[in-house]
């Protein structure tokens, strides 16, 4: 806690106060309001002694102090860079610090560190600075431990997801091939069936067949259909027989007889 308010209790406040000086006035009041931990009415004082004074590096750091105590530490930032041109070296140096408090309070150590650096350079005896700066490393470097340790476990997280969706990929595939080896399988079964079937069909109807021309065969003469022509000749051929016997009756009789003359 004694490292913390270091870093945020160390400010210089800017304001040189004149007997009749509007500005100076101005700052003074806010400077009271300040130290009473009234950041509001600060801020408006300073700025209203911008209008005054707008190009005042002073005021600027001042109406950027009043805003890192408000928490708005983006503004304040940007009142502090416009410090940093400065003429005065001193005063450049805590501009560079206060970047660095800045940066400090969002967590982007390592912009702080090297806001810290570049205040050290203009004065390199600042014991604040040096403390701020050695607070700012190990800051950086347990970010930096915890990023590392983060991107560790969200790659192991990655690579089981990626394992995992290999595995399902590879068992669905292997599902796939099994079922289309089912499918293969049932279907040969079925073309199988469907050829027994066919040929028990084609075997039935031929011992069908062969019974039938068994049956012919064995089936009498006279039982036999035939044609008209068939029957015509066989009627032909009976009345011929029978004339042909009635001729021989006739002429076996007539040797019997004598004549008688």
């Amino acid at each position: 806690m004694g490292t913390l308010w270091v870093l945020l209790g160390i400010w210089l406040v800017v304001c040189g106060a004149t007997v009749g000086d509007p500005v100076a006035s101005k700052s003074a009041e806010a400077l009271e309001h300040y130290q009473r931990g009234e950041y509001d009415q600060a801020l408006q004082l300073y700025r209203d002694a911008l209008l005054d004074r707008p190009d005042a590096p002073e005021l600027h750091f001042n109406v950027g102090d009043a805003l890192f105590k408000r928490g708005e530490y983006d503004q304040a930032l940007r009142e502090f860079e416009r410090v940093i041109s400065a003429e005065e070296q001193k005063i450049q140096a805590q501009a560079h610090y206060n970047i660095g408090n800045s940066f400090f309070q969002q967590q982007a150590f390592e912009q702080a560190v090297a806001a810290y650096k570049q205040a050290l350079e203009l004065d390199a005896d600042d014991e604040d600075t040096k403390v701020n700066l050695e607070l700012a490393l190990e800051k950086l470097q347990d970010q930096q431990q915890q990023q590392q340790q983060q991107q560790q476990q969200q790659q192991q997280q990655q690579d089981k997801q990626d394992d995992s969706e290999e595995q399902e990929q590879q068992d669905q595939q292997q599902q796939d091939q099994q079922n289309q080896e089912e499918q293969q399988e049932d279907s040969e079964q079925e073309q199988q069936q469907q050829d027994q079937q066919q040929q028990d069909s084609e075997q039935d109807q031929q011992r069908q067949q062969e019974g039938q021309d068994q049956q012919q065969e064995e089936q009498p003469a006279d039982q036999r259909s035939i044609s008209p022509e068939e029957a015509q000749q066989l009627m032909d051929a009976l009345k011929n027989r029978e004339l042909e016997a009635q001729q021989r009756r006739f002429r076996a009789t007539g040797k019997a007889q004598a004549r008688d003359w």
